[in-house]
């Protein structure tokens, strides 16, 4: 916006202008900050998550209808799918009364707008509340800020590998624990839900309402920019998705420090934003701080989630090449334009199931 261009403009034509009244060019840019909700603020940590599923109402009202379908009921749903995650997550690691202790600690927060579950403004706010025995009295605050994080990656993740494939969960429409992988990158639904942000309390007095942000995911408004996911070159690139990753498969082996100090260094990189933590200068001068290391506070307690089956996978079949591709699917991609145009697609399609089916044959 060129302020002194518009005053000269208004200035009568009469007068002559001077060199202090030449046009400056003032770039103003306007951004809409994104309010926190008051239980948002109330809790211990909390992670935003933004919906994209058109029929999110009509699908929730067929699933246990012995509750309802109104927005309180449909928050309940969603909450008890968030515990089926965290139960799968956490019970191999700990004693069922610390689980239930983070259970009755959760809540599910689904923003309105006017008055309704809109599917392009509402947003899906898992929080963890603080309750008679909090759960910061019983858990560090880091350690359920690795928790939050933990459950980011497993919304955000989009890749094709099979151990990526796997360890992917939607509260709408991926929530199942215990199905079978996906077996493509294809069967995640566009209305997949996306992370918006996570935040937890600055301090661990629950007087201060000021929120320590975290950036688990880019979100930048750029045309083509992944906003809101976390991809395969991230699991790679990123030192704070590979932590994550590796915290949710890593099987626990016997090395409590270990795994304290990793977790403390995960929420270290998540206060980094993505753009810097991932480039190569920044990644060289990391050295994860002593003093990131999470406390735990009783022998029983663990560190972080682990998702049972991808870890099994792992220990089974190794890690998964990256976007693996078959010569003969190049091979065919080579030759389709020296044929017949209308072979074309088909061709195509051939290619994409080949792949399918030689990713799977690998894996196995």
């Amino acid at each position: 916006m060129d302020l002194m261009s518009t005053r000269n403009r208004l200035l009568s034509h009469m007068e002559e202008l001077g060199p202090q009244q030449a046009g400056l060019s003032i770039t103003l840019s306007l951004r809409i900050l994104q309010q926190h909700t008051l239980r948002e603020k109330a809790s211990v940590a909390a992670v935003t998550i933004r919906i994209h599923y058109s029929k999110i109402v009509t699908m929730l009202k067929a699933d246990n209808p012995d509750m309802g379908d109104g927005h309180a009921a449909t928050e309940a749903k969603i909450l008890r799918r968030f515990r089926d995650l965290v139960t799968y997550c956490l019970a191999p690691r700990i004693g069922s009364e610390l689980v239930q202790c983070v259970l009755d600690s959760m809540d599910v927060e689904i923003t309105l707008f006017k008055g309704a579950i809109n599917w392009t403004q509402s947003r899906i706010i898992l929080q963890r509340k603080p309750g008679i025995n909090t759960l910061c009295e019983v858990f560090p605050l880091e350690q359920v800020t690795l928790w939050a994080l933990q459950i980011a990656l497993m919304i955000a993740i989009r890749s094709s590998t099979p151990e990526h494939l796997l360890i992917h969960w939607c509260p709408l429409t991926r929530f199942e624990t215990t199905t079978s992988g996906l077996s493509s990158l294809h069967d995640i639904s566009e209305e997949a839900c996306t992370i918006v942000r996570v935040t937890a309390r600055a301090t661990v007095d629950s007087s201060n309402t000021d929120r320590t942000p975290f950036f688990p995911v880019i979100q930048s408004m750029a045309k083509g920019s992944p906003m809101g996911i976390v991809t395969g070159l991230d699991i790679l690139n990123d030192p704070l998705a590979t932590t994550l990753f590796k915290s949710l498969t890593n099987r626990p082996q016997g090395s409590l420090m270990h795994e304290q100090t990793s977790g403390g260094t995960a929420v270290a990189l998540a206060r980094i934003p993505k753009k810097n933590r991932c480039q190569k200068d920044t990644k060289r001068q990391m050295i994860p701080p002593q003093e990131g290391r999470i406390s735990v506070r009783t022998p029983d307690q663990e560190v972080g989630l682990i998702h049972s089956r991808v870890a099994e996978r792992l220990d089974t079949h190794g890690q998964s090449p990256l976007h693996p591709i078959p010569r003969s699917a190049n091979a065919l991609r080579n030759i389709q334009y020296a044929l017949n145009p209308a072979l074309r697609p088909f061709l195509g399609q051939w290619a994409r199931e080949l792949h399918a089916l030689t990713s799977r044959q690998v894996a196995k």
